[in-house]
């Protein structure tokens, strides 16, 4: 009876939206005039099909990493064979992962991902743990993860596109802020304004993409046919002899990944959920795993190990001495247009974050509402735009990286926990895909190795400010959630850009 109580509590106002719709729709079809909502309520509306789903991963996946990264996994693994292995494995353990969220998301059908399972799945053991953990991953993805990664990859944009566009010397640090700044408004007006606009934004960010990778891929095989193989063959030389030192390695190869869960967070946007959930998983990871090696092998057509670890940015690198000076030019520009889209599709995911934690009152009220006309999470926009403003002042991008790494694979595993508890309490549900215990177990052990390994090999003050930064949330989580303190200035605000914005509370959206 204890293991259940949460997840009925919980599941009440789910019912009682589901009965409100459906008695709606009851009062709609005996009625001759036209349709006319019968409730003040709005939701989220379905916009993203299995199509949209596919390069939603896609999109938010391959951002500047791939062009990036080699560089981290062949630092710490000290070998071609292995550094190919680490991309390959990477991948396997985000599409482990991925499964695992399809699986809960299949059981627990609601926008937020990681928060809504932990809060449903672990507070399904123990409902004030759950409660905790969730509240806890909101307030670190709402400050931390999410405006870091937004940043990190707005950054890379204005980075590599203002590289494309200069001279040798390069743009200077204080042009790269300032284009940040302005790409990440850009970003929030488009998400603001429509959804379409942003998916199909997206879509077009995804081509691109995926025709840069091609164009990588298929000179290198041409290259290969040619016989330039040297630095492939005994690939294994100069292996680490260090285990723990894989999982920095892991770290830059899992970066690369990053945005295989991105379509749990929007749920309730997607049509058909129950199908297009895990189907979209394994059509778009599987790919993105091949695309990653065969570009990483092109990498080692034309580089050895020596002068990949002293290039900045290994596609361009790549580029100037396959292309030459036109190579140089256009690679950076392409590189930036990838990150710019996985900014978009971050920026758009992050909102949905925000939007659930706030109903779940882990945020202020006003961030649970959308704008009437345009069906967006406005508030919830505009507060990630700001935040991933602000941390656009820190120049250091591999210090954000390895802050958003550690703290992302803490409740990463957390949810994966959460998957396993639901086997157990939630054995009657209705699952259209079940990952099995023993690897829900395994991707277990890989978070927890994720998070302790590079804290022992490479000791870092980033990783100490990153625990006490996500143990600091619960100052405000007892006055705030636990005893639900309201204050008459966030009353009077909240109705304020209710009325400002045109502004309503969203419903859950289970049609």
């Amino acid at each position: 009876m204890v293991a259940n109580e949460s997840y009925q509590a919980s599941n009440s106002e789910i019912d009682s939206v589901r009965n409100r719709q459906t008695s709606c729709k009851s009062s709609v079809q005996s009625d001759s005039l036209p349709s006319i909502p019968c409730t003040n309520e709005i939701a989220l509306k379905r916009h993203l099909n299995l199509w949209s789903g596919i390069c939603f991963i896609v999109g938010i996946t391959i951002g500047s990493g791939i062009f990036v990264s080699p560089k981290g996994v062949l630092k710490y693994t000290e070998s071609v064979g292995l550094c190919l292995i680490i991309w390959v494995v990477s991948g396997f353990v985000a599409l482990l992962g991925a499964l695992c969220f399809a699986e809960i998301g299949g059981i627990i059908p609601r926008s937020g991902a990681e928060l809504a399972y932990m809060k449903e799945g672990i507070g399904s053991i123990h409902e004030r743990t759950g409660d905790i953990l969730a509240y806890l991953f909101n307030w670190t993805n709402t400050f931390i993860l999410k405006p870091t990664s937004t940043a990190v990859l707005v950054m890379s944009f204005a980075e590599y596109f203002l590289s494309g566009i200069m001279d040798a010397c390069g743009p200077p640090e204080t042009l790269v802020k300032i284009t940040s700044v302005f790409t990440i408004l850009m970003l929030m007006n488009i998400n603001s304004i429509s959804v379409s606009a942003a998916n199909r934004l997206n879509i077009i960010f995804v081509i691109c993409k995926v025709v840069t990778i091609l164009t990588v891929i298929i000179v290198g095989i041409v290259r290969i046919a040619q016989g330039h193989t040297q630095y492939l063959q005994n690939g294994f030389d100069g292996t680490t002899r260090k285990p723990l030192s894989v999982a920095l390695a892991f770290y830059a190869g899992l970066w690369a990944y990053d945005g295989w869960n991105s379509l749990n967070s929007v749920t309730e946007e997607l049509q058909n959920p129950k199908r297009n959930l895990w189907l979209s998983i394994v059509l778009a990871l599987p790919s993105v795993i091949i695309l990653y090696l065969l570009t990483n092998i092109s990498y080692f057509t034309v580089m050895n190990k020596a002068l990949l670890l002293s290039s900045n940015t290994v596609a361009v690198t790549w580029g100037e001495l396959v292309l030459g000076r036109i190579g140089a030019n256009i690679l950076p520009i392409l590189i930036s247009i990838s990150a710019l889209g996985s900014a978009n599709g971050t920026l758009f995911s992050s909102a949905r974050y925000c939007m659930v934690g706030a109903r779940y009152g882990y945020l202020p009220e006003i961030f649970s509402y959308i704008q009437k006309d345009t069906l967006t999470p406005l508030p919830s926009i505009v507060l990630q735009g700001i935040l991933s403003i602000i941390f656009c002042i820190p120049s250091n991008i591999d210090e954000l990286i390895d802050v958003f790494s550690f703290s992302a694979w803490i409740f990463y595993g957390l949810t994966f926990v959460a998957t396993l508890c639901c086997k157990f309490t939630m054995k009657k549900a209705k699952r259209v895909i079940s990952v099995p215990i023993p690897l829900i177990v395994i991707v277990i052990l890989i978070s927890i190795y994720l998070v302790i390994a590079p804290v022992i090999v490479n000791p870092s003050i980033g990783f100490l400010l990153a625990t006490f930064l996500i143990l600091f949330g619960m100052v405000f989580y007892y006055p705030f959630v636990y005893y639900q303190v309201e204050l008459d200035c966030m009353k009077k605000l909240t109705k304020f850009f209710e009325v400002f914005f045109d502004l309503k509370i969203s419903a859950i959206n289970l049609d």
